[in-house]
């Protein structure tokens, strides 16, 4: 009677010993799982926030047109300055849009110091339409619209570069029927958004005034200009393909899942990957600059994630006729 109380009794203490263990193991995995989505969701929040810092620093920093000197130079004695002001980069049609003005020597001035006293004409080349911009006399300088043309390839987006390496501006004035180059200075300015112009010489300046102008147009030191996409740009990009990059291989996960048996299906999933397919087309078009259809991003991107998406789809599908049964009838 006695070994078997005792036998009860260590039968009935080991059953505890093993349910804490049981408890204990069971208990385990939860807690370091919790502990895990934490610091997981740290590092997520940590990344958001330097790619978000990052993408709004680079926008910040984006835009400013760099010209040739730090300040505007004031025209010499008899001459102009040009002041060029850079207000959109047309890629699709390699052209950047500007507006002209001067900026006159006193010497040029009538004497009401408004209006120039003869007329003055800047050459800017090469641009669409008439190579020639000419300032009236009698009258104030106004603004004038040019569109100066640049060659690049939208299909390299964003990683395309529009250049003009021989860019020519040069002003003269005509008296008796002949045409005399004045001293000419340039000056460029303005803030394009999305992208970086740099503006830099070309040769070296002339040590004598030329006379005439044609020997003025082959001495003249040119000027060369050069726009690329800023960083803020890129990094978008980067951060919208990324995004389109996800959505394939959450498909693929919740599919493949499904057709292992190791999750329970839920033929609702269909419609939502239906969904992420139909918006890769308007992501696409959100790409900043929007780059024409047939750029690098589609063949190395855009059509992977259509195929990943189709992929995930036909899997999910394939889950549905393995695991999905009729229920019998009553």
């Amino acid at each position: 009677m006695g070994d078997g109380a005792g036998d009860r009794v260590d039968d009935g203490a080991g059953g505890d010993a093993m349910n804490d263990v049981k408890s204990s193991a069971l208990a385990g995995p939860s807690v370091a799982s919790r502990r895990r989505v934490p610091r997981l969701l740290l590092v997520l929040i940590a990344a958001f926030v330097v790619v978000y810092a990052a993408v709004v620093t680079l926008y910040a920093l984006s835009g400013r047109v760099t010209s040739l000197g730090p300040t505007e130079p004031e025209p010499e004695s008899g001459g102009v300055t040009v002041v060029l002001t850079v207000e959109s980069v047309d890629a699709a049609h390699q052209r950047a849009d500007m507006s002209v003005t001067i900026d006159a020597s006193d010497a040029l001035y009538s004497g009401d110091k408004f209006s120039v006293a003869t007329d003055i004409h800047v050459i800017v080349a090469p641009v669409q339409g008439s190579q020639v911009i000419t300032f009236p006399a009698r009258s104030a300088p106004e603004t004038k619209e040019v569109s100066v043309l640049t060659g690049g390839e939208i299909e390299n987006w964003p990683f395309d570069r529009y250049h003009a390496d021989h860019m020519l501006v040069l002003a003269y004035v005509t008296t008796d029927g002949v045409s005399r180059p004045i001293p000419t200075s340039v000056w460029f300015k303005g803030e394009v958004p999305g992208w970086s112009v740099d503006v830099a010489g070309r040769g070296k300046p002339v040590a004598e005034a030329p006379q005439t102008l044609g020997e003025a147009i082959a001495v003249s030191q040119r000027v060369e200009l050069s726009a690329v996409r800023s960083g803020s740009t890129i990094a978008f990009a980067f951060v919208l393909l990324a995004l389109l990059v996800t959505m394939p291989c959450l498909v693929l996960f919740v599919a493949i899942t499904a057709f292992r048996g190791r999750r329970k299906l839920e033929p609702s999933f269909m419609g939502w990957m239906g969904a992420m397919l139909f918006a890769t087309i308007p992501l696409r078009t959100f790409l900043p600059g929007s780059p024409p259809i047939g750029s690098w991003i589609d063949f190395t991107v855009v059509l992977w994630v259509v195929v990943g998406l189709i992929a995930g789809l036909t899997i999910y599908v394939a889950a549905w006729a393995r695991w999905s049964r009729p229920h019998p009838a009553p």
